[in-house]
């Protein structure tokens, strides 16, 4: 039976999805799509901690109205990852791994520029909620960023770089959905997670 993985690019407020098929040697691409993280009907959602009244986009000041975002953004994780699996068993693929793409992995609290911080707190709260989304539905995951993500991915599956991104190209002449950095980057992220012994 060929494993299944689902990867994400994660952005603010949305991800690029990818369900692939397995054997690390020669994957294939299953499905595609964006999922939502943020609710179009509470904008603030997308960059939950930016001032909303503030040119500059600084950091929110208002806690409870950050707790209230977060909380938006939790739930609509939740509820696009939830349709996405659920229409992946209703295919009658069983994804058991995620990969995930973030376009930093850096901590935060280490940003001096609050502009800046407030971009690193939403980067790590929408891949935190895309992983634990997929943890949630008992799935394991691997989380990767942006900068190393080639680099990581043809260690892990065994491969030069350069033969990677040529493959990751074909993968997506087949697929509607695999034109974007950011689907290619979802499509790596499964691939990695489809080629992980565990």
């Amino acid at each position: 039976m060929a494993k299944i993985a689902v990867g994400f690019r994660v952005k603010s407020g949305w991800a690029a999805a990818i369900v692939l098929s397995g054997p690390s040697s020669s994957p294939s691409v299953l499905h595609a799509r964006r999922i939502e993280l943020s609710d179009p009907a509470v904008p603030e959602s997308r960059q939950p901690f930016h001032a909303v009244d503030d040119a500059q986009g600084d950091l929110e000041p208002n806690e409870a109205q950050i707790k209230k975002r977060v909380q938006v953004v939790r739930h609509v994780a939740e509820q696009s990852i939830g349709r996405l699996l659920t229409d992946c068993r209703a295919n009658g693929w069983n994804p058991q791994r995620a990969g995930i793409v973030a376009g930093s992995l850096v901590d935060p609290s280490t940003i001096h520029s609050p502009h800046i911080r407030a971009h690193a707190m939403e980067g790590r709260l929408f891949r935190t909620v895309v992983d634990d989304a997929v943890q949630a539905h008992g799935l394991s995951s691997i989380v990767l960023g942006e900068k190393t993500a080639f680099g990581a991915g043809a260690r892990q599956i065994n491969l030069d770089e350069r033969t990677l991104r040529r493959t990751l190209v074909s993968l997506g002449r087949h697929v509607d959905g695999l034109r974007r950095a950011e689907e290619k980057l979802a499509a790596l992220a499964a691939w990695v997670a489809v080629s992980e012994n565990r």
